[in-house]
């Protein structure tokens, strides 16, 4: 188990306490101003750890193009970077529960960044290698760096704010989540926008990379320097044994439990075998058979951990789609026309769209955070988890929507003879004369969908896990993202060329089918969601209500006795509170 050691937490003192102290149900006292101070340190070294990584991902394909590498190699190069940033999540959240903690496995990760970047820096300046063809298998070498020490702070960053205000309450955490997403599409901004327009000066191309590189380096060793300043405000938890061995092993005993069970029971006559369960619906689960009850050898609490974990897993898989929306954005916007101003002089990269997306998600944040969630507060109006993500949800899919018709008029544009030729990064493409800038609303929208989903998953993967295994599901999360990327393109490449054609060709195929497929893939998850949250609401409403078996037979035998009064009085109660809940 995890032990607590930290300066945030004390004895409550009866006598004598500061005003600042929250007394918890514990016993223990939270220092708020502490806390919001570590709170703050660990958002701005994410803030700058985000800027340098989405630096990278957003320009590392001009990058290796000036060096001779064919555009394949390039993207190639990107999906690789992201890939092992997604996946190795996982162990760095196997890394932080079971060996270092959380705040050691994030300065180790700090550290890896820089080394990383401090040898892509070399590499520009020409001091280590180079960016041309021959020494692409070195360029492995720190892009894999790069990748792990990614994976490794994203498992941890989230879990690690959040146990720095859980003692403040459900608000405090909620509150965290959402600035947490804010830093994260800051640092995204930053980096997307900065290094975008440096890429674009073609005469100050090689120093500007060499600036942004080293810039991106200096950042992440700000952000190690930042982290370790707070330590002495950190609530920080030692490690226990290894969870992720662990729930493997549960996970086996459950499966080899059940199966010995079904082995035996074929075995029986029927007659038996109805008589040995005579109440199917009180059977234990598959997992339950790794409890020692059943013949495991593991505790309870243990067991039903891994439950709660199973269950962040099902809701990550049901975000799947979520994160598929947005993929085919930008090869639409390389077919729009990207001139503005008198005789279209200044194109718009097409990289800057996606800023939109990062623009609404700072501007909505801190209205939901000040006004809205707040006003609804103090009506007495819960918006719950599953409520959010329900709502990102229908947001994500309007922005389908959205790209599906607008692919539909600019085709018809282009189909109309109303079309253009530009050059993109040395690159001609066919294009209608619709504007690019018809993409902000459905930017916009996925930035509201991220707002509520994507902040609503989080909190919810956090506060659902349970605390040993946080940044194993932090890391599943990262991972089941990665899927959804890898499963975007497998799509694409599915549907290629019959929709999805080459780009001389965009034109002659339908990407606006494809879009209004993951319109439509979002939309039967959605009502799918719905339904398994009614089914939820009413199975716990028959729950919560009906009495037990002893209860019956205590009704059975006193059926005017007083608690009977109680039970029913009870039951009612339940059914209200339900009530306004929903």
């Amino acid at each position: 188990m995890e032990s607590e050691r930290t300066p945030l937490l004390r004895k409550a003192s009866p006598i004598g306490s500061s005003p600042n102290l929250a007394t918890q149900s514990s016993g223990l006292q939270w220092d708020p101003v502490k806390g919001k101070k570590a709170a703050t340190c660990v958002l701005l070294a994410l803030t700058l750890e985000r800027l340098a990584y989405y630096a990278l991902l957003a320009n590392l394909l001009v990058f290796l193009s000036l060096g001779g590498n064919t555009p394949k190699e390039a993207m190639t190069a990107v999906l690789v970077v992201g890939a092992i940033a997604h996946f190795s999540a996982l162990g760095g959240g196997w890394l932080a529960d079971g060996a270092l903690g959380r705040y050691w496995t994030l300065i180790l990760g700090l550290g890896l960044y820089v080394v990383g970047f401090s040898m892509l820096t070399a590499v520009a300046g020409g001091i280590l290698w180079s960016n041309t063809h021959a020494s692409l298998p070195q360029l492995y070498i720190i892009f894999t760096c790069i990748g792990i020490a990614a994976g490794t702070v994203r498992a941890n960053f989230p879990s690690f704010g959040a146990e720095q205000v859980r003692h403040g309450g459900g608000e405090s955490v909620r509150k965290f989540f959402n600035w947490y997403y804010w830093c994260v599409n800051s640092g995204s901004l930053l980096g997307v926008g900065l290094l975008s327009l440096v890429a674009q000066e073609p005469a100050a191309v090689a120093g500007g990379f060499l600036a942004a590189w080293g810039g991106a380096g200096a950042g992440l060793m700000l952000a190690l320097v930042i982290l370790g300043a707070g330590k002495p405000y950190y609530v920080v938890y030692r490690p226990g044994s290894s969870p992720l061995l662990s729930t493997l092993r549960i996970v086996h005993q459950g499966i080899s439990g059940r199966w010995n069970l079904r082995r035996s029971s074929l075995q029986r006559s029927p007659a038996l075998s109805s008589r040995s369960n005579p109440n199917p619906v009180n059977s234990p689960s598959w997992l339950d058979y790794a409890k020692m009850r059943y013949g495991g050898s593991h505790h309870d609490s243990t067991v039903e951990d891994v439950k709660k974990l199973g269950s962040v897993l099902l809701l990550l898989l049901l975000l799947l789609p979520y994160w598929l929306i947005e993929t085919g954005f930008q090869e639409q916007g390389v077919h729009l026309m990207i001139g503005l101003g008198p005789d279209n002089t200044f194109n718009i990269p097409t990289s800057w769209l996606s800023l939109f997306d990062q623009l609404f998600i700072l501007g909505l944040i801190p209205i939901l955070n000040g006004f809205v969630y707040p006003a609804l507060d103090r009506r007495g109006i819960r918006v719950t988890l599953f409520g959010r993500i329900a709502v990102g949800m229908a947001l994500s899919l309007c922005a389908a929507v959205s790209a599906g018709l607008l692919e539909t008029i600019s085709m018809q544009h282009w189909h109309d003879g109303h079309h253009v030729e530009q050059i993109i990064h040395e690159r001609k493409y066919n294009a209608s004369d619709v504007s690019v800038l018809w993409q902000v609303p459905q930017y916009c929208l996925v930035g509201m969908a991220e707002v509520f989903a994507g902040v609503a998953g989080l909190e919810y993967v956090y506060s659902t896990a349970p605390k040993p295994l946080q940044a194993v599901a932090m890391g599943l999360l990262s991972a089941v993202e990665g899927l959804g990327s890898l499963l975007g393109t497998a799509l694409i490449g599915a549907l290629s060329p019959a929709w999805i054609p080459q780009d001389r060709d965009h034109f002659l195929g339908h990407l606006d089918y494809y879009f209004f497929l993951l319109a439509g893939i979002q939309g039967v998850t959605l009502v799918g969601f719905t339904i398994s949250l009614i089914i939820k609401r009413d199975s716990t409403t028959l729950t919560a209500v009906l009495p037990d078996s002893s209860q019956i037979s205590n009704l059975s035998r006193a059926p005017n006795s007083r608690s009977t009064r109680t039970t029913v009085s009870n039951s009612t109660n339940t059914i209200l509170s339900l009530w306004n809940d929903i």
